[in-house]
């Protein structure tokens, strides 16, 4: 009886993970968009903690893994493909508001995006103000804003949810080819199916830009062949 209920709580947990990771609460991205036909590709790594509850007494941390890359388009804007926790896919647009990419100055920009998220399951729509320095050169980077994110059930079997609104902050460390940023956002977000305790949700996150997880974690994984740089939270 022991091992039964151990794996009944465990194959319980481990679909609530997989029904719980699709919201993209992290931006990891600054007001600066890039210069035209410039890429960066990055890896953004989030934790919702007691992001799920598994039963009256147990909470368990969600994780999510995505990959991004964007693109610059002209002298204000860039464009990018973010994959969400191996289950959803979203493309955004960048538009810097107060002057071209190269306008050394404090930045301000906004984001929109659109996709489907939870394996298709749902739609996804976010918009995003974001502000940060200017000056492209800079090794240590500030941003923050305010994002809305709303999620739409695509079938008849899908859950309804309300909009997601939160601030964020964080630290760009590196170039944008090469280096680490960390963020932390607060969100209010209802869970429609219930898997968390508090509307209120934290999440940290970290994103490595220019490398690609293979490569991150290849040293742990003995005989990992080394590829060439590439760059889920809840459906509540």
């Amino acid at each position: 009886m022991p091992m039964s209920r151990s794996v009944r709580t465990l194959s319980l947990a481990l679909a609530v993970s997989a029904a719980t990771a699709c919201t993209p609460y992290a931006v990891h991205t600054t007001a600066q968009p890039l210069l035209k036909g410039e890429q960066t590709t990055g890896n953004i790594v989030t934790v919702v903690p007691k992001g799920a509850r598994v039963n009256d007494s147990v909470s368990k941390a969600m994780p999510s893994f995505d990959w991004e890359r964007r693109r610059g388009l002209d002298d204000r804007s860039d464009v990018g493909l973010r994959i969400n926790s191996f289950s959803g896919a979203i493309v955004s647009y960048k538009r810097r508001l107060d002057g071209v990419t190269l306008k050394q100055s404090r930045a301000t920009a906004i984001l929109v995006g659109a996709g489907f998220v939870n394996a298709g399951e749902h739609a996804h729509g976010e918009i995003t103000l974001i502000t940060s320095a200017g000056d492209s050169t800079r090794s240590t980077m500030p941003y923050g804003g305010v994002r809305l994110i709303q999620i739409m059930p695509l079938s008849t079997d899908a859950v309804s949810d309300k909009p997601t609104i939160g601030v964020f902050g964080g630290t760009r460390l590196g170039g944008r080819d090469g280096g680490i940023s960390l963020e932390l956002g607060v969100f209010y977000d209802r869970s429609a199916l219930g898997l968390r305790r508090n509307d209120l949700v934290i999440v940290p996150s970290i994103a490595f830009q220019g490398l690609s997880f293979k490569q991150l974690f290849s040293g742990m994984i003995a005989g990992a062949p080394r590829g060439p740089c590439l760059n889920r939270p809840v459906c509540t």
